[in-house]
């Protein structure tokens, strides 16, 4: 693999689901605390986004309604499998029955409906990841206005050591100066469930934004792709800085930002995309991509743990 052939297929790739990803990556500042809501939690094949639309139809989707299930619950915020992983234990059953209020019982019936009527792809580790949601909306609840618009302010006035900052003046803060911010104040650390990558993809698409043009979320389909196409020869997985370093070295003749490369490999090769495009995912597909003839095609011992631990 060299670069050259790197940039044909990084190229072809975010062309080709250019239709389908062109929707998804413009956000509005204004729908932030909405955006955290359906993809903080987007994470090991779990469709978030999909899970929202069900909350909507319950008329609860939002941190605020969210934030309230966990109001009067008494037990451990760790999660048990044992007793929140499945509608049949005792949490969800007291959910069920309305002991968590009238939040508790719609949150149950949609978790009920995503699954039975299967509304989106659950993934591997959705009952967690329930329980993280559940969690961090209590905290952002209880501390900041159940918003994590203010969450983010407020840290980032702490770290600046100032009381107030505007939405304007926020939203055009540095890219040198947020990535100050993060590697000082790690604002992920207080929101169960939710790494450095997945808050890169909280706030990659705000259109408001001038600081997250090199927000990348290094997730198993962009690691995949690069480990089957050989293009990991190229680049370090275990660093995001260097993977985002390394896309914007190579000039794609389509010019593409950092999100939208992102965007694009993600929608090429995940799970949750198979039906319409599905790419490194099966050899059998090798002959229907269009730049087959520059990829590695390296299936055989795909393993991309290690480059995940690191990534997180």
């Amino acid at each position: 693999m060299d670069k050259e052939r790197a940039a044909k297929i990084i190229d072809y790739v975010v062309t080709r689901t250019k239709p389908l990803w062109e929707t998804w990556v413009h956000q509005s500042y204004a729908k932030l605390d909405d955006i955290f809501l359906a993809r903080a939690f987007e994470q090991g094949g779990f469709q978030a986004n999909i899970f929202h639309d069900v909350l909507k139809d319950k008329g609860i989707a939002s941190i605020s309604s969210i934030g309230q299930v966990l109001k009067i619950y008494q037990g451990s915020l760790k999660y048990s499998r044992r007793e929140k992983g499945g509608l049949e234990t005792v949490f969800y059953q007291e959910l069920r029955m309305g002991k968590y209020g009238e939040e508790g019982k719609r949150f149950f019936e949609s978790v009920e409906e995503f699954i039975k009527e299967r509304r989106g792809k659950p993934g591997n580790k959705f009952w967690k990841l329930l329980w993280y949601m559940l969690v961090a909306c209590k905290f952002l609840k209880e501390n900041y206005q159940s918003s994590f618009k203010e969450y983010l302010k407020e840290k980032y006035c702490d770290y600046k050591g100032v009381s107030y900052i505007s939405d304007t003046d926020f939203c055009q803060i540095s890219a040198e100066e947020w990535q100050s911010f993060l590697d000082k104040k790690k604002p992920w650390t207080e929101l169960l469930g939710v790494g450095p990558n997945v808050f890169d993809f909280i706030i990659r698409d705000v259109d408001e934004f001038s600081f997250n043009k090199d927000a990348y979320k290094l997730d198993y389909a962009n690691l995949r792709f690069f480990k089957v196409t050989g293009i990991a020869s190229l680049v370090d997985l275990g660093d995001r800085h260097n993977v985002v370093n390394f896309l914007k070295s190579l000039d794609l003749p389509n010019h593409y930002t950092i999100g939208e490369i992102n965007t694009g490999i993600y929608t090429y090769c995940s799970w949750t995309e198979e039906k319409r495009f599905g790419f490194c995912t099966d050899k059998a597909r090798c002959p229907q991509c269009g730049v087959n003839e520059f990829c590695e095609k390296n299936f055989q011992n795909l393993n991309l743990s290690h480059a995940k631990r690191k990534c997180r």
